[in-house]
């Protein structure tokens, strides 16, 4: 799985940034980059949060963050930037569609980092509060396709199949291309995106 790693500069000669990240991926589609994990037992497969910092680098894929899947297609959940660079999450398991949400909004600019944050909790008691996507800060409020997890849903993130980031692994395709920063993923809780980042002047910058 080749991988070059560096660095996400968050400060800058006027000092606007508090803090520099370490740890940042460049992953390049040409080498089928990826990077993978496979639990040995499964999590909070109700409760759990996924955040992230992307800045692709290819226009005309899609542009995979993470995937979950047990090597078939019938089982297996995403999020990433589809073709129109809308915000995408699906779960699909035994065939069926469990949850898939789709944004109007669009991310088209390949120069920009974007943060992404994921939150989800099937024992809420409204639908629509048990998926929640916000990007720079901004929480998602206006969907292209909209169907949400069934209360006390199982998702299939935290679960114990393999867990990748940059490639559907199922096929081996829509292998992203670009840059990763700060990834988390929190097991058995849901964080809002403040937990991860913060509004400077105007700008959502990394805590």
């Amino acid at each position: 799985m080749p991988l070059i790693q560096g660095h996400a500069k968050s400060a800058d000669a006027g000092g606007f940034y508090s803090t520099t990240i370490d740890g940042s991926l460049r992953f390049n589609d040409d080498d089928s980059a990826y990077l993978s994990r496979t639990p040995s037992s499964a999590g909070n497969r109700k409760t759990w949060t996924w955040s992230g910092w992307y800045k692709y680098s290819n226009t005309s894929t899609n542009c995979t963050f993470s995937d979950v899947t047990d090597g078939t297609t019938s089982n297996e959940a995403s999020i990433r930037f589809d073709l129109s660079k809308k915000v995408r999450f699906t779960d699909t398991q035994g065939g069926v569609t469990k949850a898939i949400l789709v944004s109007n909004q669009v991310c088209r600019d390949p120069s920009a980092w974007y943060h992404v944050v994921l939150k989800v909790d099937t024992t809420q008691a409204t639908a629509s509060d048990r998926i929640k996507i916000w990007v720079n800060g901004e929480q998602i409020t206006s969907w292209d396709t909209e169907t949400y997890y069934d209360q006390n849903q199982d998702t299939m993130f935290s679960s114990s199949n393999i867990h990748s980031l940059g490639i559907r692994k199922a096929s081996s395709n829509r292998i992203y291309d670009g840059y990763m920063a700060e990834v988390n993923f929190i097991d058995g809780t849901a964080l809002d995106a403040t937990s991860f980042g913060e509004f400077k002047s105007g700008v959502w910058i990394p805590k």
